[in-house]
């Protein structure tokens, strides 16, 4: 039986409106051999170096007599980067940060679309939680230093351990001077932020809640006091020496972690249990969290912030 004949593929990706205009005076093709139908006032207006390419004479292919400029983009990325500022286009959602890094780098480095910065920006800064470092890089490259403190301020929620033998691809960007600021940065802040809780001022006064007649004193927490000593709940201090631990890996610990509070609780159940008092058993979860939440994040944000990002 004769084999039916097959028909030629598809192309993968079609031009659509506003770039499949047929009456546009120019053609940007892609890598691909896409065909990009625009307008070259529209080009000269945004760009620089587009101004520049039609003012000086060139070599230029036609179809149906129009003008032919090939461009090293493919056809997906061109149109992404075109629909990000051409009047009219409806603009597509990035596929990742892969993708815009490139047309960052397209509008800021090789098309001089300067006036896009603040909207390249923001779109950034959208990634920062789930991609610290490789904003922290992009950041730097581009000067954007604001943004690179707010990535490695976040960046602070990683394991030193891990942050140390990092691997991005866009860590190749930076300076190798600028990704040991970012570790030193990380180093600094963890010893300021397991340092916090023995920082905190314990009065009689503001900690009255604080103080048990059954909980046993705690080693250290003679030695915090600044005025006259407080006989406190010694979960609390216990707490506070687990979270130090854990804040000298990653200073963004989550002071409410499960395990966390686990190891309190055991101390607070213990307390009535040895004593046979309920006040611990009854009070200690609810005046744990009022303490993290009121005083501990705010004692180790203030540690944190004043730690300075040198890039």
């Amino acid at each position: 039986m004769a084999q039916a004949e097959q028909s030629p593929s598809a192309p993968s990706f079609v031009a659509t409106a506003p770039f499949d205009d047929v009456s546009a005076d120019t053609i940007l093709r892609s890598s691909d051999g896409i065909d990009f139908h625009v307008w070259r006032v529209v080009l000269s207006s945004a760009s620089p170096f587009f101004r520049d390419m039609f003012s000086l004479p060139q070599d230029t292919s036609f179809d149906a007599g129009i003008p032919v400029i090939p461009v090293a983009e493919n056809s997906q990325l061109l149109d992404v980067f075109l629909r990000f500022w051409y009047p009219g286009a409806t603009q597509k959602p990035f596929e990742d940060l892969d993708q815009l890094a490139d047309v960052i780098e397209l509008a800021m480095m090789k098309y001089d679309l300067q006036y896009l910065a603040p909207l390249l920006r923001r779109q950034l800064v959208t990634y920062k939680e789930a991609h610290c470092l490789s904003v922290f890089a992009l950041a730097c490259y581009y000067g954007w230093l604001d943004i690179a403190k707010e990535a490695a301020r976040q960046a602070l929620a990683l394991n030193l351990r891990f942050l140390i033998s990092a691997k991005s691809p866009h860590l190749d960007r930076i300076t190798g001077q600028q990704f040991q600021s970012l570790q030193r940065y990380h180093v600094e802040c963890s010893k300021a932020a397991s340092a916090a809780g023995r920082s905190l001022i314990w009065t009689d006064t503001e900690y009255a809640w604080l103080k048990c007649a059954t909980c046993e004193p705690y080693p250290w927490q003679q030695h915090s006091a600044v005025g006259p000593p407080v006989t406190a709940r010694a979960w609390i201090f216990q707490y506070l020496d687990n979270a130090a631990a854990l804040l000298k890996e990653k200073p963004a610990t989550n002071l409410k972690d499960d395990a966390l509070i686990a190891g309190a609780h055991q101390k607070i159940v213990a307390c009535g249990q040895l004593a046979g008092s309920s006040h611990c058993q009854n009070n200690g979860l609810r005046d744990l969290f009022k303490f993290i939440t009121e005083k501990y994040i705010s004692a180790i944000n203030e540690a944190i912030e004043a730690v300075s990002l040198r890039i």
